[in-house]
């Protein structure tokens, strides 16, 4: 841990001071003055639970684990109500929490609980210019929104892979698209972040201008600011080949073997890409290969070890980039949670990591909550997504330039006396499987945001030499802490330094 980490980490606890008053947690009276002075300044966009439209707003996020209950929601139509919203609770100490699309379940990541809530559905509006290939991005859209927009022109961006995923949040956590191996994550395809500050003043950030902030927000999540619309480049991709290729749980060996073979290939197709996703507590739904192939030509060689496996259902054909995300199906489960870690391709270990996720005794236990589900997924991550990430800048994830495995457990279920135990359930068979990875030299100390469950250190990951950096920029853009302290919810810049 560095001296610059303690000192600033010191300088933001609890007792971090606002215009040189010492900031303490605002009581449910100051809350609710600070909603009535946002009601009065900016009117019908500032909803209390009296009214009707509270309850669809603070019951928005995908996961029932994110439903809370703000005092007041805020749902400013544009920058100069989202700034005076910024200095009313800056002004006020009142804790709030931002919100894009709400697909993140981690219970205060886009919600709150007695405080304020900003709602940024209001941004959202795409523009496509062609002439310098970019496309300006309401921060409040989700994907589904945006490759609409961008369909008829031909083009697309770097962004999620779930049509129902928002802008906003992707983004800032790194976001992994179909297009990575290309180009790198999204936030290494932003042009221009424009971004409200805790003070209330806007200010961009790319390459030419507070480039500090630009690349700190490339992974850095809420903590700097409140972003309104990321410009990212454009691309003209739009035809391809892919869909889901579906097989019988008894494949899943062969799965994980075909997975390794795709990765370990010296020459990998930077236009193939894919997820596995496997059901071990529902086994009569199988594998699912999600695939795309970048280009509109059929069965590519790229895929190669995974057309000797016997499939249940293949939707593979030529389509739209659109339309073949639109394919993928989430399980209508109301609750969920969900861990990260990584690893470096090898087979011996997919093989511990496929006996893990088949028998582990933990698994038993989400299958006795009600609707209780496990899903693993595999993402490949190969080394040119890396070199795609430096070739624009860098950003702040860390990331070592090697193939690597981003791995995932989904874990659902439908009532809330089930949290505890579906979270300590998934977090033993998370910790068996990083220590199989570890104790064969095969862990990469990276998790990925995008992913993680609300109590993993995954800015801690990002390296010392970074977290150093990122503390940097917040203590330049953010001097009083606010979206340490008063925006408390999400990953936060750590104390510590982590292992």
């Amino acid at each position: 841990m560095t001296f610059l980490q303690v000192f600033f980490g010191v300088l933001c606890l609890s007792v971090t001071k606002v215009s040189g008053v010492p900031v303490f947690a605002a009581t449910e009276n100051q809350t609710a003055t600070a909603c009535s002075l946002l009601k009065a300044q900016l009117g019908a966009v500032t909803f209390s639970p009296s009214q009707i439209e509270y309850l669809s707003l603070s019951t928005e996020n995908w996961s029932e684990t994110a439903w809370q209950k703000p005092i007041c929601i805020v749902q400013p139509v544009d920058t100069s109500e989202l700034q005076k919203a910024a200095q009313i609770l800056t002004k006020q100490h009142v804790h709030f929490a931002i919100r894009s699309g709400g697909h993140s379940p981690s219970p205060l990541a886009a919600n709150i609980n007695d405080g304020v809530l900003i709602d940024m559905s209001m941004f959202n509006r795409v523009y496509y210019d062609a002439a310098n290939d970019v496309a300006m991005i309401g921060a409040g859209l989700k994907w589904k929104d945006v490759y609409n927009h961008l369909d008829p022109y031909n083009v697309t961006v770097v962004g999620g892979r779930v049509l129902d995923v928002g802008v906003g949040g992707l983004i800032l956590g790194g976001g992994l698209s179909y297009l990575s191996d290309l180009y790198g994550l999204a936030c290494d395809n932003v042009v221009n972040f424009e971004v409200v500050l805790a003070n209330g003043s806007i200010v961009d950030a790319n390459a030419e201008s507070n480039q500090d902030l630009f690349w700190a927000l490339k992974g850095g999540g809420n903590n700097f600011g409140i972003v309104t619309t990321f410009t990212l480049s454009t691309y003209p991709i739009h035809q391809v080949w892919g869909g889901i290729k579906s097989y019988s749980f008894k494949e899943l060996p062969a799965l994980f073997s075909a997975m390794h073979e795709y990765q370990s290939n010296p020459k990998k197709d930077p236009y193939a890409n894919l997820m596995m996703q496997a059901f071990p507590t529902n086994a009569s739904f199988g594998v699912l290969l999600n695939m795309v192939y970048l280009k509109p030509e059929e069965s590519p060689p790229a895929f190669d070890p995974f057309y000797v496996i016997p499939t249940t259902a293949d939707t593979t054909k030529i389509q739209t980039l659109t339309e073949m995300m639109s394919g993928l199906q989430v399980p209508a489960i109301s609750r969920w949670d969900w861990f990260a870690t990584s690893f470096k391709p090898d087979a011996s270990l997919y093989k511990e990591v496929e006996t893990i996720v088949t028998t582990a005794p933990e698994l038993e236990e989400i299958k006795s909550l009600t609707s209780g589900s496990m899903v693993l997924g595999m993402q490949p991550i190969s080394s040119s997504l890396v070199d795609a990430g430096n070739a624009r800048g860098g950003n702040a994830l860390g990331l070592e330039c090697i193939n690597q495995t981003w791995f995932v457990l989904d874990a659902g279920w439908s009532f809330s006396n089930g949290d505890e135990t579906a979270h300590n359930a998934t977090r033993a068979i998370h910790d068996r499987i990083e220590d199989a990875g570890k104790s064969d030299g095969n862990y990469v100390p990276y998790i990925f945001m995008n992913d993680a469950s609300w109590d993993q250190e995954v800015i801690g990951h990002y390296g010392a030499e970074n977290v150093r950096r990122l503390w940097e920029v917040q203590r330049k853009y953010d001097p009083e802490c606010v979206f340490q302290e008063l925006a408390s919810g999400g990953f936060k810049l750590p104390r510590t330094e982590s292992v």
